[in-house]
């Protein structure tokens, strides 16, 4: 009799959890912004962003290293003095700073620091040559870079760059060192999604806090939404590794080129669109 209480007990628990851990929610669309034609009559295919000021968003075609604004209205702008050509060898992320606008330049080991119309108003190198390869900034405005170079992610707040490595990887025990995307939240903690598909979150003082598998299948993408962090696929779904929640994503949002959060909302750059998705 206790043998068959506690198969059904098991039974039921493990029911439970497959049926919680099955369902896949969906998010909808709240906002749409199709992108200027421009972008691709000057042959520019954008696959990074990041929001702006106001309702503007910022584009990098990494390929042809370009930078523009992009308006709801479908006005298209370029930094000043530019044409198809930038000045920049090769940047990695922009992103709104208490500065302005901030472009990582990996090629040129610098940041750019930019008004939110794209006039350039400095640049400031690194003391050291950490080539980076990801960034991120946190909502003080220290932005976070990864060097693959160094193994380590450095800071830089303003026009001072911290040459004494945030995290040193190669002082830590990770199972992996090689990473896809990384994140910040409001906490200014650390989300590093590794390439093994493994999260690891870093405290404010550069401690690691967790690592928690991230169950989906081929994880691209990461960024944070309130206590919460969602991982991307290339297949349409998202998972909140808080709640184990799968959402899908709208079929208009494929394929995902990049994917960015702001306050409570989730932004989706796609081939030729910009898709505000509702989060509750």
């Amino acid at each position: 009799m206790t043998r068959q209480v506690f198969l059904k007990y098991t039974f039921f628990i493990f029911s439970t959890f497959h049926f919680i851990w099955g369902q896949i929610s969906e998010f909808k669309i709240k906002e749409y912004f199709p992108l200027p034609e421009r972008i691709s009559e000057l042959g520019l295919k954008p696959t990074k962003f990041n929001w702006s000021v106001g309702d503007r968003f910022i584009l990098i075609d990494e390929v042809k290293n370009q930078i523009m604004n992009v308006y709801p209205n479908g006005y298209l702008s370029f930094p000043s003095g530019l044409s198809e050509n930038s000045v920049y060898g090769e940047f990695i992320w922009a992103g709104i700073i208490p500065e302005g606008v901030g472009v990582v330049d990996r090629l040129e080991n610098s940041i750019n620091y930019l008004d939110v119309r794209l006039n350039t108003n400095s640049v400031f190198d690194f003391s050291q040559k950490i080539s980076p390869e990801m960034a991120a900034v946190n909502s003080s405005g220290v932005i976070h870079l990864f060097s693959q170079t160094y193994n380590s992610i450095y800071t830089i707040e303003g026009s001072r760059f911290n040459s004494i490595p945030f995290i040193d990887f190669t002082k830590e025990r990770l199972s992996s060192s090689c990473f896809i995307d990384m994140s910040l939240n409001d906490n200014s903690d650390l989300f590093l999604l590794g390439c093994d598909g493994i999260a690891y979150v870093f405290s404010l003082n550069g401690k690691l806090k967790t690592s928690i598998p991230a169950p989906i299948n081929d994880p691209k993408h990461v960024i944070a939404l309130g206590d919460d962090w969602f991982v991307f696929n290339d297949h349409d779904i998202a998972l909140s590794i808080n709640e184990n929640i799968k959402y899908r994503l709208p079929q208009s949002s494929s394929p995902l080129v990049d994917v960015q959060s702001k306050n409570s909302s989730i932004a989706i750059l796609s081939l030729n669109q910009i898709l505000i998705l509702d989060v509750k």
